[in-house]
């Protein structure tokens, strides 16, 4: 998860500096640099994109649903099963980001938890993401 956010920054930052640099060679243009940072690419990251509350409130919940599978699985067959998060996650994040910091960080932390192989740790973040969904649902019902 973290390294998806890392190489679409930096694909982010590649296109900005490709941009500018476009834009610099021709020295007689009047544009501003706000008009170059408005033409960088957006939605290009899963933070950047947007989506009904309904589509929300149903990937929390096959979120929570492979969370409680998860934490049931023995260690090994958790960690496999993790790596269904990411899909089920991406989608979703921006929507959760801009309505409720508070639950993207604890969805974040939670799925630390759960791709940690310890069963113990995998408990732990199925409740954290039991408890963020419950409350962020309650706000946002899709």
């Amino acid at each position: 998860m973290r390294n998806s956010k890392v190489l679409s920054g930096l694909v982010a930052a590649a296109a900005f500096v490709t941009l500018v640099g476009c834009s610099s060679d021709d020295s007689t243009s009047t544009s501003s640099t706000s008009d170059t940072a408005s033409a960088s690419p957006t939605g290009t990251t899963p933070e950047d994109q947007r989506t009904t509350d309904a589509a929300v409130a149903e990937g929390m919940n096959k979120i929570n649903a492979l969370a409680a599978d998860i934490a049931a699985a023995p260690a090994a067959q958790g960690k496999t099963l993790s790596e269904g998060i990411e899909p089920l996650w991406m989608p979703i994040e921006g929507t959760v980001q801009e309505n409720s910091q508070e639950t993207y960080d604890a969805y974040e932390g939670a799925f630390t938890l759960l791709e940690s192989g310890d069963v113990t740790k995998a408990a732990e973040g199925a409740k954290a993401v039991d408890e963020a969904t419950t409350a962020y649902l309650a706000d946002y019902p899709g």
